[in-house]
C-alpha cells in the first residue's frame, strides 16, 4: 500500500482503471485490494481518465452469448430466480423461528 499523498503516473492511473473495470468489484473493494488510499481517489481518476473502450470492452463470447438470449429465456431465468428467492425466504423464516429444546 502507497503512503497517503503517492503521485500515479498516468499510465499506473490508466491501468487501474483498466483493471477496476474488468473486476467487477467495488470501488471500495478494489482500491483496498490495490492499495489505492481511498474510493474518491479512483472516482476521480474515472472522471478525470477515459480508457478507450476497446480497452473494457466484453469479450465476444460474452457478447455473443448475451445477443443469443431471447426475451423469453431471460423471463424464464427470472421466473426461477422469484422462486428460488421465496423458498430462502420460507427457509429463513423457519430457521428464525425455531427454538432449540432443551432436554434434561
Amino acid at each position: 500500500m502507497r503512503k497517503k499523498g503517492s503521485h500515479y503516473s498516468n499510465d499506473e492511473k490508466y491501468h487501474f482503471i483498466r483493471l477496476y473495470h474488468e473486476s467487477g468489484m467495488s470501488k471500495r473493494s478494489f482500491c483496498k485490494l490495490h492499495g489505492i488510499s481511498s474510493a474518491s481517489q479512483l472516482r476521480y481518476w474515472l472522471k478525470k481518465f477515459t480508457v478507450p473502450s476497446e480497452d473494457v470492452s466484453l469479450s465476444s463470447e460474452v457478447v455473443s452469448t448475451m445477443s443469443n438470449r431471447s426475451k423469453e429465456d431471460y423471463k424464464d431465468e427470472n421466473a426461477q430466480l422469484k422462486k428460488r428467492i421465496k423458498e430462502l425466504e420460507k427457509a429463513l423464516c423457519l430457521f428464525l423461528s425455531w427454538k432449540p429444546r432443551l432436554v434434561i
